[in-house]
C-alpha cells in the first residue's frame, strides 16, 4: 500500500520514551518533512528511569531534561520538533490522565496524521502498550485526524504484520546518526547501526523483494485508520 505525502499534513509521532520515534519513524517523519508537512514528536516520558542495571550499580543517574534534549538532538537540522509531556517512564497506565495529555496534545497540534507504537499481546515494554492503547483512545476525538499508522516493534517475539513501507533509503545513514545522539543508551542492541540498517532491509523482504535486493530500505506500519478523502466538513 502507498503511503500519501501532504504538505497540508500535520504530523504527530506520539512514543513513550526519547528514541522511540527514531526507532520507528525517523525516516518516514522525515519523508513527511521533506513533502513540507509539519512534523511533532510527542515523549510521553522523559526516559530519567533508562539506566541499565549496570548504570545503577556503578550511580548513574538521569534528570528530566537529558533524554529529551537528545532527541531534539536527533533532530537538529531537520524542521521537525520535539515536545515532552513529562510524565514518569516505566509506570505509564492506561487511565484518564494519560488519555486526557495525549488528546489535548493531539488538539493544540491539531494532528491530521498520528504515528505511535503498534497495539499487539507480544511481549513489549508497559509503557509502549500504554501509550498505544491511550493515543488510539484519545483520537477518535480529534476530528482533524484521518490517518492513523502504527510502527512495527523492535523486539523479538513482537509480532504485527506490516502492509505499508515507506521508503526510507535516502535517509538510512541519518536515522543511524540520530540514534546515535542517544548517548545515555550506548551499547543497547536496538540502536546500533548493524541492527537498524539490519531491520531496514528486512521490513522490505516480504513485500518488495526485488526493491530490497535492490539495496532500498525501508520502515514498515500497520495502519489503523486511512480514510484517503480526508476530514468531513463542518459548516
Amino acid at each position: 500500500m502507498p503511503l500519501l505525502l501532504s504538505s497540508k499534513d500535520r504530523v504527530v509521532a506520539v512514543v513513550a520514551h526519547p528514541d522511540d520515534a527514531e526507532l520507528l519513524f525517523f525516516g518516514t517523519l522525515r519523508r513527511w518533512r521533506d513533502a513540507g508537512a509539519t512534523v511533532t514528536v510527542l515523549l510521553v516520558t522523559d526516559g530519567t528511569n533508562g539506566v541499565s542495571l549496570a548504570d545503577q550499580a556503578v550511580g548513574t543517574t538521569l534528570d528530566s531534561t537529558t533524554r529529551p534534549a537528545e532527541s531534539v538532538a536527533s533532530y537538529d537540522g531537520t524542521g521537525i520538533g520535539v515536545e515532552c509531556l513529562n510524565l514518569a517512564d516505566g509506570a505509564l497506565h492506561l487511565d484518564r490522565q494519560l488519555i486526557s495529555r495525549i488528546e489535548a496534545a493531539l488538539v493544540r497540534l491539531e494532528c491530521t496524521v498520528l504515528l505511535t507504537h503498534p497495539v499487539h499481546d507480544g511481549r513489549d515494554h508497559q509503557d509502549h502498550h500504554a501509550v498505544s492503547r491511550a493515543a488510539l483512545n484519545a483520537v477518535v476525538r480529534v476530528p482533524t485526524c484521518t490517518t492513523i499508522l502504527c510502527g512495527q516493534p523492535f523486539g523479538p517475539h513482537q509480532k504485527v504484520t506490516p502492509t505499508v513501507l515507506v521508503d526510507i533509503t535516502d535517509h538510512l545513514d541519518a536515522k543511524v546518526k540520530a540514534l546515535q545522539a542517544h548517548k545515555t543508551q550506548s551499547g543497547r542492541y536496538y540502536l546500533t547501526d548493524a541492527f537498524t540498517r539490519h531491520r531496514a532491509a528486512e521490513a522490505g523482504w516480504s513485500l518488495l523483494p526485488q526493491q530490497t535486493a535492490d539495496g532500498r530500505s525501508y520502515e514498515a506500519l500497520v495502519p489503523a485508520l486511512l480514510l484517503l478523502d480526508g476530514p468531513p466538513e463542518h459548516s
